[in-house]
C-alpha cells in the first residue's frame, strides 16, 4: 500500500503554477496531426498552458514551431486556430515575418531603429512529429521526441501506423478535473467494471496486463478483447497513458491518439483524434460506424467520473487514501512520477506533516 497524493495538489493555483515553470515546459505536448498541415503555409495556433504558439508548414516542407507573438510590442501574428498565410503579418502593427521566422519588414522604421533584423526574428519553438502526430517542446535543453517516447514505438510497430488508415475526425472535450486527477483514473483498470459497463463487458473473459514502463515514463495496458455487449471491439490492444498527458490506443483495426492539456488548476481541454481500417474491423465482424462513437463514450464517462472526484479533492475535506499495488499499479507508478516531478516542494510538505 501507498498513500496517495495531498488533495492540495489537486486544485490550489500556486501548484499548477510551479507544473507549467518547471513540469510542463519540460515535456513533449501532442498539439494536432501532420495532416492538418499538409501543404506549404498551413498553420495551426494555440495557447499551450499560458503560452502562445503557432506550428507552420515553411516554403521548404518542414514544420517550424514559434511563439505566437510579434517581437514589436507582443502583437499576435495569427489568431488560435488552423489556417493558411504565406508570411506572418502581426495584427497589431503589421510586421512581417517569413514562415521560417526571419524579420521581413517593420513598417514605418527605419532599419537602424529595428537593430539586427538577424536578432529580431520570431521566437523557435522545438517541434517534431512521429506517426503522423504533431508535438511541441519548450525546453531546448530536453531529450528529442523519439528518446522522450522510449518504448512507445517499438510496441507501435506492432500495428497499423496512421499512413495505412482512413482519419475519422477530431473530438474536443473541456473537463472541470486538475491533469492529476484524469491521470490517476486513465493509468488503472480498478474503476472499469463500475463506470464503463460496456468496455468492462467485453474485457471481463478476456486479460489486461497492465505494466509501468521506465523508458518513456508510461503505463502499458496489453488487451484483449472479447465481444460482450461491446461489438465495436474485438481482437488485441494496447492502451499507453505516457507522463504527463498524453494518451495513445492501438487496436488491430483503429488507433487514436488523446491529450491532456492543463487549462488551471482545476481544468483541462482533452482532444482526440482517430484513425480506423474498416477492412480490419469488417474481417472482424465489426461496424466500424461504431468505432469512434463508442471510444467517445469511454471518454465522456471518464470524464464524468473525474469531474466528480475533483469537487470531492476540492472540498478538502479528503484526509488521503491508500494505493493498491496489485489493483492500482499504474495509478502508483503516475504517482510516483509526479512525486518526482515536484521534488522538493511535495517531500518537504510531506517530510514536515
Amino acid at each position: 500500500m501507498s498513500a496517495t497524493l495531498p488533495h492540495r495538489y489537486y486544485h490550489e493555483t500556486e501548484i499548477y503554477s510551479y507544473e507549467c515553470n518547471h513540469v510542463f515546459r519540460s515535456h513533449w505536448w501532442l498539439i494536432g496531426i501532420e495532416a492538418a498541415l499538409a501543404a506549404p503555409g498551413d498553420y495551426l495556433a494555440l495557447n499551450l498552458m499560458k503560452w502562445p504558439l503557432v506550428i507552420i508548414r515553411d516554403q521548404a516542407g518542414d514544420l517550424r514551431g514559434f511563439y505566437n507573438l510579434c517581437r514589436h510590442r507582443a502583437g499576435p501574428l495569427v489568431l488560435d486556430g488552423t489556417g493558411h498565410c504565406r508570411d506572418f503579418v502581426c495584427r497589431y502593427h503589421g510586421w512581417r515575418y517569413a514562415c521560417s521566422g526571419e524579420l521581413l519588414k517593420a513598417p514605418g522604421f527605419e532599419a537602424d531603429a529595428v537593430g539586427d533584423p538577424a536578432q529580431m526574428g520570431l521566437l523557435p519553438v522545438r517541434v517534431q512529429s512521429w506517426n503522423g502526430l504533431v508535438f511541441v517542446c519548450l525546453d531546448d535543453a530536453a531529450p528529442d521526441l523519439e528518446t522522450w517516447l522510449g518504448d512507445i514505438p517499438s510496441i507501435a510497430a506492432r500495428f497499423d501506423t496512421t499512413d495505412g488508415m482512413q482519419f475519422d475526425g477530431e473530438a474536443r472535450k473541456s473537463a472541470r478535473a486538475n491533469w492529476k486527477t484524469y491521470g490517476d483514473n486513465s493509468c488503472e483498470g480498478y474503476h472499469v467494471g463500475m463506470v464503463h459497463r460496456a468496455l468492462g463487458s467485453s474485457m471481463q473473459r478476456e486479460s489486461v496486463r497492465i505494466d509501468n514502463y521506465a523508458n518513456g515514463e508510461f503505463v502499458g495496458f496489453d488487451v484483449s478483447y472479447s465481444a460482450g455487449d461491446d461489438d465495436s471491439r474485438a481482437g488485441k490492444g494496447f492502451w499507453i497513458y505516457k507522463f504527463p498527458g498524453l494518451l495513445l490506443h492501438f487496436a488491430d483495426y483503429a488507433f487514436n491518439a488523446e491529450t491532456v492539456l492543463p487549462l488551471a488548476a482545476d481544468s483541462i481541454e482533452i482532444r482526440r483524434w482517430f484513425w480506423s481500417n474498416a477492412d480490419k474491423a469488417a474481417a472482424q465482424g465489426i461496424d466500424n460506424a461504431t468505432i469512434r462513437p463508442n471510444s467517445e463514450q469511454v471518454m465522456d464517462e471518464d470524464v464524468s467520473i473525474c469531474e466528480l472526484v475533483q469537487r470531492n479533492l476540492a472540498s478538502g475535506i479528503y484526509p488521503g487514501g491508500r494505493l493498491s499495488a496489485t489493483q492500482e499499479p499504474g495509478t502508483l507508478y503516475f504517482q510516483q512520477l509526479v512525486r518526482a516531478a515536484l521534488g522538493d516542494v511535495l517531500e518537504a510538505e510531506e517530510g514536515g506533516a
